[in-house]
């Protein structure tokens, strides 16, 4: 009898968590938050991009030269659009993880800022800085 309860325990236990880690567990489409971090990074950095070329070249097709943008991101993470697009709305239904996630790139984008700053600059024009 005892050994029928025990059998029964250990199945329901390992059954809760089995369901525990599977719910846990982000979706496979779903990108975690250090890759997700690096591709948001980088379409902050296209859509800056995008904002100097809009300017330039007002005449030009700005929504194809944005998504150029965007798919040349998606391709340099080894990711898709669709991945992205669905990691986004996870985090944006998972509101302490988005936190988490835009404090990283804040993060990455100061560390970016420092290494900027340390790289000698040189003068552009022929007398230097005065």
């Amino acid at each position: 009898m005892n050994y029928k309860l025990d059998k029964r325990f250990i199945n329901c236990t390992l059954l809760l968590l089995l369901f525990g880690i599977a719910c846990g567990n982000k979706n496979n489409t779903v990108l975690q938050i250090p890759d997700m971090k690096f591709v948001m990074w980088d379409m902050v950095m296209a859509d800056n991009l995008f904002g100097q070329m809009a300017i330039k070249d007002s005449l030009a097709r700005p929504q194809k030269k944005n998504i150029a943008l965007y798919q040349k991101v998606f391709e340099h993470n080894n990711t898709t659009r669709e991945q992205f697009y669905n990691s986004y709305k996870y985090y944006q239904m998972h509101p302490l993880e988005m936190k988490i996630l835009f404090d990283s790139v804040e993060a990455y984008g100061a560390r970016v800022k420092v290494q900027y700053e340390k790289k000698p600059h040189i003068p552009v024009g022929g007398k230097g800085v005065r």
